[in-house]
């Protein structure tokens, strides 16, 4: 072949195989955050499972109290119903939780490739990992990381060899052979050279006539690379979108964490508290007590739901980068 041929069709098997190796870091990553969503999913069920079991146990409580002092005249029955029909709707948001565990345990089965109904342990806490990297960093980290990204650009690159490996097809091609004919044993022995194997020597060279051909190969080849260079920058404009967008619900989710933790609900319990002192003490109706408890499991199920959003954002953005933001462990490397 022409000088350069077989290199240019050398680079493009090279940047080929490198797009085709980084893109099983892109697969790996995939499982890595599809397991680690599934696995957050099945944090929060558990969470809100203890919630509503312990709210359902509260308005039990609450019921007994009201039915104790509706019998002694302290109240009035609607109290009792009121606190029955709170209970009715508890029991019945329980048994639409728990309907949810079968497909949360499939899904995260189905990443682990294992059996739907293979047994999982129920995680028992979500870590709360602040991620201390500013917004552009995280950007900046994401373009420079990101697998898929990379493999874009081998992509590109691959492209790129075939056009210089297209433009050298207006160059011949040469063919340089020997070859013998093995004719045996000779059988006029008194004619000169009987018996001898002739040896052949052959030259060939390609004509590239058909430049129109080769023009027509060297214009798909550009095309090519124009294509990979859109797909890469489209691509790149996803992966800004999609990195501002986990910041986005990050940074919203571990807002909301401190609202809950430092305000919401000590004020929430002290309020249902205060309201069951006063119920007790008469005064205060049956309706604040409901109200209150209502609202103490609402800010509960947020603060469970706010750790969860937490921790898959999270999990978004190390996909995106495709490495973890948590920091290593401390015994990390020890022998134990």
């Amino acid at each position: 072949p022409w000088l350069g041929k077989l290199r240019s069709q050398g680079d493009i098997a090279s940047e080929k195989a490198s797009a085709a190796a980084t893109r099983v870091l892109t697969a790996q990553n995939g499982v890595i955050a599809e397991v680690a969503s599934a696995w957050y999913e099945l944090y929060y069920f558990k969470r809100a499972l203890e919630i509503m079991e312990g709210n359902r146990d509260l308005v039990q409580h609450l019921e007994r109290v009201a039915r104790t002092r509706y019998q002694t005249g302290s109240s009035d029955h609607p109290d009792v119903i009121r606190a029955q029909v709170e209970l009715g709707k508890i029991e019945n948001d329980l048994a639409s939780l728990t309907d949810r565990e079968a497909p949360l345990l499939a899904r995260l089965n189905a990443a682990l490739n294992r059996p739907p109904q293979a047994p999982v342990k129920m995680p028992e806490t979500a870590p709360i990992v602040d991620v201390s990297l500013d917004d552009q960093t995280l950007v900046s980290r994401v373009i420079g990381n990101n697998p898929e990204l990379r493999a874009l650009s081998f992509d590109v690159a691959a492209a790129t060899a075939a056009k210089e490996r297209a433009d050298k097809d207006f160059f011949p091609d040469f063919s340089i052979g020997f070859d013998y004919i093995a004719t045996g044993e000779a059988r006029s022995p008194n004619v000169q050279g009987s018996g001898n194997d002739p040896i052949a020597a052959a030259f060939s060279m390609t004509l590239p006539i058909q430049r129109g051909k080769y023009k027509a190969g060297v214009r798909a080849a550009e095309a090519r690379i124009a294509a990979q260079r859109s797909q890469r920058d489209q691509h790149l404009n996803r992966l800004e979108a999609n990195t501002v967008s986990a910041v986005f619900r990050l940074r919203d989710a571990r807002r909301q964490i401190d609202l809950y933790q430092t305000t919401l609900l000590p004020k929430a319990n002290e309020s249902l508290a205060a309201t069951q002192r006063a119920y007790s003490a008469g005064s205060s109706p049956f309706a604040d007590l409901i109200d209150a408890q209502r609202m103490l499991l609402v800010f509960e199920l947020a603060e469970a739901r706010a750790i969860a959003d937490h921790n898959q954002a999270r999990t978004t953005l190390e996909e995106l980068i495709g490495e973890s933001l948590a920091p290593a462990p401390a015994n990390q490397g020890v022998s134990q």
